[in-house]
């Protein structure tokens, strides 16, 4: 009788690669997201209290060289992780479908109670939302692949003309649903313009637990509407798909060990991408906003940030290939990288929010850069003695105990 038991990837089955990359994917993903977190983004300079000469220069360099290129590396990941258990499955002629939906769904309820309870930042609840329609591409050609995230990752600039010329702003929906979420509970909520919207700066440095928890309803939405307004949808579900074509280049083709492959996608990628973002991080941080060169940020980010993540990719698989040991600190992170994301946002509450110790809008820059590579470190640490005593990381066993339906030990 033939045994229908969907099984786990086993340790053997690991890409070593693919931990060292998620892993370094989690510590820039989080010094973009604690610069949210320390409330740098929300108090004016001078009332910052510790900073440093070179605060400006380590925001110009982060948003260049970081902001979107890390979330972008975690979605090649997502898609290469989707193939891969794609590949597993259907190896043994187990159904690919049923359990991909089971895996998001799990991951869709993890992420709706981070996002509505915790932190508005989350991109769980997108990538679990997406992934419900990745598995209608996980048979589609290369070409379509291809195809179909090109078009998807410069999709923002149909949305933004469709706004523009429209005069429909349709992210206001969400937006407007949190106002109302602050305004039902009683929570402080700031002029903007002609419109209400919720007061960041009191959530920020609230002191009261229920309150918290009311006011992070209302960021739910407000995250809702900054996806729709970056048309955030294509642009992570096209790279999705180039992920679900790396994948199948790893396994099916071996590119890992294609270095004349690696070497092109890096430096094409470099010459590409980086003087894009050093423009698009001049405008933001240097020019005033106006619809024209809103515009030119739209495409420098379609244009510049995606080639410039994949020559990050292909570099770190060059020197992975070297057998550089440093990289190695990065892996166990990267096997336990959806406990480490979630961490992060409770590290953060706590050190950052009026909940915690209340140190939101204290930090400059460069300091916060020091607090993020400090928590990192302890991740590295704690992950690499937790995996010595135990096969995954905690929230990794319920994914996988609630995804397979297996009663699996979690102890080594």
């Amino acid at each position: 009788m033939q045994n229908d038991t969907v099984k786990p990837i086993q340790k053997s089955e690991r890409i070593h690669y693919l931990d060292i990359l998620r892993g370094i994917a989690i510590f820039f993903i989080y010094s973009a997201n604690i610069l949210f977190f320390s409330g740098i983004w929300f108090f004016p300079k001078e009332k910052i209290t510790y900073t440093l000469p070179t605060d400006e220069i380590f925001a110009f360099v982060n948003y260049v060289l970081v902001d979107g290129k890390f979330y972008s590396i975690f979605s090649i990941l997502f898609g290469i992780g989707c193939y891969i258990q794609y590949n597993n499955l259907t190896s043994n002629n187990k159904a690919f479908a049923p359990f991909f939906r089971k895996r998001m769904f799990w991951l869709l309820l993890f992420g709706l109670i981070h996002m509505f309870l915790f932190w508005p930042g989350d991109i769980l609840t997108l990538y679990a939302f997406l992934g419900f329609f990745l598995i209608w591409f996980v048979k589609k050609s290369n070409k379509t692949l291809l195809i179909t995230a090109c078009i998807l990752i410069l999709f923002p600039l149909v949305n933004w003309a469709f706004m523009h010329f429209s005069g429909i702003y349709y992210p206001g929906i969400a937006f407007q649903k949190s106002t109302e979420v602050y305004q039902h509970f009683g929570m402080p909520v700031i002029k903007f313009g002609e419109h209400l919207q919720p007061n960041i700066l009191a959530f920020l440095e609230n002191n009261n637990v229920g309150d918290f928890f009311k006011m992070s309803l209302g960021n739910g939405f407000v995250r809702i509407g900054m996806i729709l307004d970056e048309a955030r949808v294509f642009k992570v579900f096209g790279i999705f798909l180039i992920g679900l074509w790396v994948g199948r280049k790893i396994l099916n083709n071996n590119l890992l060990e294609n270095t004349s492959f690696l070497k092109k996608v890096f430096v094409i990628g470099l010459i590409v991408g980086l003087p894009i973002n050093i423009v698009r991080g001049y405008i933001e941080i240097y020019t005033e906003n106006s619809d024209t060169l809103h515009l030119f940020h739209i495409l420098a980010y379609a244009l510049g940030t995606v080639p410039l993540a994949l020559s990050y990719s292909a570099g770190i698989a060059l020197w992975a290939k070297k057998g550089t040991k440093c990289l190695n600190w990065f892996a166990p992170v990267g096997k336990t990288a959806l406990s480490n994301y979630l961490f992060q946002t409770f590290i953060s509450i706590i050190i950052f929010y009026g909940i915690g110790f209340n140190l939101t809008g204290k930090f400059g820059f460069t300091y916060l850069m020091i607090i993020c590579l400090v928590i990192f470190a302890m991740q590295i640490i704690f992950s690499k003695i937790w995996l010595s005593y135990f096969k995954f990381g905690p929230m990794e066993w319920l994914w996988r105990k609630l995804t397979y339906g297996i009663n699996f030990k979690l102890k080594k």
